[in-house]
């Protein structure tokens, strides 16, 4: 029988614990797209072998000539060759997500394996487990939490219940499995804190470059 409003307190999962969730979740995917991704790309290069072999005597000719070669001759090789892969991999990678969200979502453990290792899971609005429809529509909406740049995830960071834009489109929460256990392990903290590092890191990166880049048309 569903559960009532009234006899149900949720206990709502904090951003960053789903953040390191979805982490994880993504780089299980993206080994198994990758590999698919390399078998695909070992055919295409083998279709494609008299383009790659045609490119690299234009740019061995080239070389030995002393000519520069036509860059927009190589990208358009290039784009022949690589775009395909992309494409596939790209495909690939919605289908895999696909399948793996929603099926782990709407299974007994109503997690995904990132979600388990966080003790965290989706429901619906009263604490009950979501059907395989309501997770492939939740899949489906977090479309919208990519082109708003991530506000849409944002969201799961200062709204009241911690829902995210998708959340809220499929009628959905994240919450803590055990109520009174709903720290965040040290080691889902270390990988914040690495993730910090390296978006600092990029940041002073792209600082010096641009301050360098000034500095040089100043000079002109």
């Amino acid at each position: 029988m569903p559960r009532s409003e009234m006899d149900y307190t949720p206990s709502p999962a904090g951003f960053w614990k789903r953040y390191v969730a979805y982490f994880i979740d993504i780089v299980l995917l993206y080994i198994v797209v990758e590999i698919f991704s390399t078998i695909y790309f070992s055919f295409q290069a083998y279709s494609q072998a008299a383009l790659l072999k045609d490119l690299l005597g234009s740019l061995n000719a080239a070389g030995e000539q002393g000519e520069t070669p036509d860059p927009f001759v190589i990208m358009k090789s290039l784009e022949a060759i690589l775009l395909p892969s992309l494409i596939f991999s790209s495909v690939a990678y919605f289908i895999l997500a696909g399948i793996y969200f929603s099926w782990m979502e709407s299974s007994p453990h109503q997690a995904t394996l990132g979600k388990r290792l966080l003790g965290i899971r989706v429901t619906t609005l009263h604490g009950e487990p979501i059907k395989l429809p309501q997770a492939v529509g939740r899949y489906l909406a977090a479309t919208l939490s990519w082109v708003t740049l991530n506000l849409g995830h944002a969201l799961a960071a200062w709204t009241p219940q911690r829902r995210a834009l998708h959340d809220y489109v499929a009628g959905t929460r994240v919450e803590n499995i055990d109520p009174k256990n709903t720290a965040m392990p040290l080691w889902a903290w270390i990988i914040v804190g690495i993730h910090a590092l390296i978006f600092l890191g990029t940041i002073l990166l792209l600082f010096f470059v641009v301050l360098l880049y000034v500095q040089m048309l100043s000079a002109i």
